[in-house]
């Protein structure tokens, strides 16, 4: 027997926030998948996004050949 799970990203501000995450990982050079799951298991919300796009932003300014400009 198979079980159907419910995907937590419901609305369109949930799913703009999730695509948003995505991208912003991808030029952060982060697993997309990783970081898309931390997004979700966080509950999809604003301050989650927030969160995770600040310490991808430092990580991308104090990485050796972190672009700055």
């Amino acid at each position: 027997m198979s079980q159907v799970l419910a995907f937590p990203v419901r609305d369109t501000m949930s799913r703009y926030r999730l695509e948003s995450v995505r991208r912003m990982a991808a030029r952060a050079g982060a697993d997309v998948h990783k970081v898309a799951g931390e997004f979700i298991a966080a509950g999809c919300s604003k301050a989650a996004q927030n969160d995770l796009a600040e310490r991808y932003r430092r990580h991308t300014l104090t990485s050796p050949g972190g672009d700055v400009a």
